[in-house]
């Protein structure tokens, strides 16, 4: 409403117009401005009015105590019937649909963690959009070492970055650091450009990507993502000029960082120090990197044999088993399985 005074103000052009250029219906328009007029609430939730009070606390253990899936929550119904006079049905989806998701990624953390011990082996790579609020909002494709954590310089911009940009950046980034042996990346979209699988045939780079519809998998750089936008939040709160035409410095600045705080999972070191030690990175030659290939491949084909199936996810699944199998043989990656799992995860079990 105060854009649309503000441009009255400045323009003299009438309501219609202004609305008309903000693509905004005018009858909605009019309805806030005499909701504003009358002090009204400016914009309503759809749906009846819930009237009657209720504890969030009981409602919320109400939920958890249902019987989750992955995709579906079996007693959502009845939970509607004893809470209709409190809740919209939508509200209590969103809700249950929370608490589903919460519980699912529970269940994945503490079925399998991968310790990824040594640095230069592998890198991850995503990408992720941050809100700069009124200032619209920018793309970041963030990359990570995984065995020390250092950050490489992220790509950063307004729009979101073509496949051919981000071929570029990683080829640049391979060029400064040298190359990892794997890549792990979404199995989608523009991580999966050709000019990106040519750089990493080029530099002979395996490629470890995500199973389809469970991101997760690549959680280490999720992680990252996570750090970074928090880092460069502090940033951005004492910017002095217009940010977005300086994104990509304030992104260099959050990861430079990143890369020098004290980590106890490093043993009190930096990502800096141990990505940068002497000795510890793996160099592999051409010759080494295909035999590597080679071995990962014969392993590929005796689990498809031995499966009697052959369809593409399969040989996706395959692959990755592989690999990870590759890598711990080599004690590049430990893995941790924890036995106990919370209560609240037990019903999971039955449904994977």
């Amino acid at each position: 409403m105060e854009i649309i005074e503000e441009m009255k103000d400045r323009t003299r052009m009438p309501y219609k117009m202004i609305c008309k250029a903000l693509q905004l219906p005018v009858g909605s328009f009019n309805r806030w401005r005499h909701r504003v007029r009358e002090n009204l609430v400016l914009i309503k939730r759809p749906g009846p009015k819930k009237v009657q009070p209720f504890d969030c606390s009981v409602l919320d253990a109400e939920i958890r105590s249902l019987d989750h899936g992955r995709k579906r929550s079996a007693g959502t119904t009845e939970l509607y019937r004893r809470h209709h006079f409190e809740l919209s049905r939508r509200e209590l989806a969103r809700m249950v649909e929370q608490v589903r998701q919460d519980l699912v990624a529970d269940h994945r953390r503490h079925l399998r963690r991968i310790e990824w011990v040594t640095p230069g082996v592998v890198w991850a790579m995503d990408g992720t959009q941050y809100d700069m609020g009124l200032n619209g909002k920018i793309y970041l494709c963030n990359m990570q070492d995984l065995g020390s954590r250092y950050k490489l310089w992220p790509l950063a911009g307004g729009g979101y970055p073509a496949g051919e940009q981000i071929a570029e950046h990683l080829s640049e980034e391979i060029d400064r650091y040298g190359a990892p042996l794997v890549l792990k990346r979404d199995n989608e979209g523009t991580m999966n450009h050709a000019d990106v699988n040519e750089v990493l045939k080029k530099s002979f780079v395996l490629s470890l990507n995500s199973p389809r519809d469970y991101a997760p998998y690549n959680g280490a750089i999720e992680e990252s993502q996570r750090e970074l936008k928090e880092c460069l939040q502090e940033k951005l709160a004492f910017a002095i000029s217009d940010p977005l035409n300086h994104i990509a410095a304030y992104a260099e600045s959050a990861v430079n960082d990143l890369n020098h705080r004290i980590r106890a999972c490093l043993n009190d070191r930096t990502s800096c120090q141990v990505f940068f030690q002497i000795g510890v990175k793996p160099k592999f030659t051409r010759r080494q990197r295909r035999e590597i290939y080679d071995s990962i491949m014969e392993k590929v084909e005796r689990i498809l044999s031995a499966m009697k199936q052959f369809g593409q996810t399969i040989r996706e699944s395959a692959w990755r088993i592989a690999v990870e199998s590759w890598l711990r043989s080599r004690g590049y990656i430990r893995p941790h399985i924890k036995t106990k799992v919370s209560p609240n995860l037990s019903s999971f079990l039955s449904h994977e």
